[in-house]
């Protein structure tokens, strides 16, 4: 495969699947001997316990003959392909953030996540897999295995939400790139239109 963004996020190969099983049948720690082998760098980067990333590097690796670092650099310094004005949305108040997490949480169970959980748990899919990984899936397993309560586990899935809504903001700050645009404590959808048409006029876009 061609160095850059050739590389398929779901290649037909197999190897993914193959991988997958292996970390079933055998754990981890034989695939991240094996990334320490043939990626060294990612090896020291991913945590031990980061299943899908360590799988994902080895699929790179067996894929391409390239690890997922080199691909990661090589995809960063190709040209654009197209124009394009970055905005990301925001809060300026960081609680307002934490508050409007919360409350899609809130919205997320009383339109019957616990419920959508609990059926695919029911058809036997594996709590391992990919899929149940995720978040606000993967915490509500142990609230229906009852190793806690539904409430602890709501918890979870609220802070767990608000992690990973800090890693994203942290992701795209790096890039100078990005414009953002940070809504008061309620969004403002004209005025984000507004905000976002003003910038592509202004890059020649509109």
């Amino acid at each position: 495969l061609a160095a850059g963004r050739s590389f398929s996020p779901r290649p037909a190969s197999g190897w993914r699947q193959r991988l997958e099983r292996q970390a079933q049948e055998q754990g981890m720690e034989p695939l991240l001997e094996e990334l320490r082998q043939v990626d060294p760098e990612s090896a020291l980067r991913l945590h031990p316990n980061d299943r899908k990333r360590i799988i994902r590097a080895l699929e790179v690796w067996h894929e391409t003959g390239k690890t997922i670092s080199r691909h990661n650099r090589e995809t960063a310094a190709l040209p654009e392909r197209f124009p394009a004005v970055r905005l990301c949305l925001s809060y300026a108040n960081r609680e307002h953030l934490r508050r409007r997490i919360d409350l899609r949480v809130e919205e997320m169970v009383s339109a019957g996540l616990v419920e959508e959980v609990r059926r695919l748990l029911k058809r036997g899919v594996s709590p391992e897999c990919t899929s149940m990984q995720a978040i606000g899936y993967k915490e509500l397993i142990p609230a229906l295995q009852g190793a806690c309560s539904m409430e602890q586990a709501v918890e979870q899935v609220k802070l767990r939400s608000r992690q990973y809504a800090k890693r994203q903001l942290t992701w795209f700050r790096r890039d100078e790139r990005y414009q953002w645009y940070l809504w008061g404590e309620e969004p403002d959808f004209s005025a984000a239109l507004r905000f976002a048409t003003e910038k592509l006029h202004e890059a020649g876009l509109g």
